[in-house]
């Protein structure tokens, strides 16, 4: 019997005729902040937020690999079940302070505009960064990447 997990991506092949077994799950904001992943699926189901941005050394201390455009990824709620499935469009490497206005607004938080993203994210990298006795900069590259709801329930 498949999990649920399992199922969802089911469907989405089932429908799309991708082929293949390979993707991974993932949600959005801190997994120990049910209300937070809830409220980002919500941007994200109503299409406000299509981007999403981390420091690379963050992917350095998880270990995870960077997303690539491509990559398909079980969305998961704040009580790690599935939504939806997405799949990544675009993913660079660029210096944070070279993030497009454009990113900005397509992550879909705040006033949408760069400033206030650069003013939270730079707040969010540092605290995210402290976790692994690493300091953030804006000189410092971060990963940009750009997804589309591919599938949901």
């Amino acid at each position: 019997m498949a999990t649920p997990v399992e199922a969802i991506w089911q469907a989405f092949t089932e429908q799309s005729g991708v082929k293949g077994d390979r993707f991974q799950t993932r949600w959005f904001g801190p997994q120990d902040q049910p209300a937070e992943i809830d409220r980002l699926n919500n941007l994200i189901l109503k299409g406000q937020k299509r981007a999403t941005t981390k420091p690379l050394a963050y992917y350095s201390a998880e270990q995870e690999a960077i997303p690539q455009a491509g990559d398909y990824f079980v969305l998961l709620d704040g009580q790690m079940k599935p939504l939806a499935v997405i799949q990544t469009v675009v993913s660079e490497l660029i210096p944070f302070l070279r993030v497009s206005a454009e990113h900005a607004y397509n992550e879909g938080e705040g006033d949408r505009s760069l400033e206030d993203w650069r003013e939270r994210s730079l707040h969010k990298f540092e605290r995210l960064m402290a976790n692994y006795d690493n300091q953030f900069s804006t000189d410092d590259p971060v990963v940009t990447e750009l997804f589309e709801v591919v599938y949901r329930r």
